[in-house]
């Protein structure tokens, strides 16, 4: 082993060592929710539910066509 692997294997022994008696970091805290985050999903809710709708009517409207005698 030269030098330059000693003094890596020795860096990574150290650190090894470390990470094992460092406490663990505490999780973050909550960021509370703004009223522009409430407005935002409100607003996407309200939108996908006419998507959805829509999606349905279209889906109807296109099995009644299909459903029709060619003239």
């Amino acid at each position: 082993m030269n030098a330059l692997e000693s003094t890596f294997a020795d860096l990574e022994a150290r650190m090894t060592k470390a990470a094992g008696s460092a406490p663990g970091r505490p999780a973050p805290a909550p960021v509370a929710e703004t009223k522009g985050d409430v407005t935002t999903r409100a607003a996407r809710a309200i939108l996908d539910a006419e998507t959805e709708n829509r999606n349905a009517k279209i889906a109807a409207l296109r099995a009644a066509r299909l459903k029709q005698e060619p003239r």
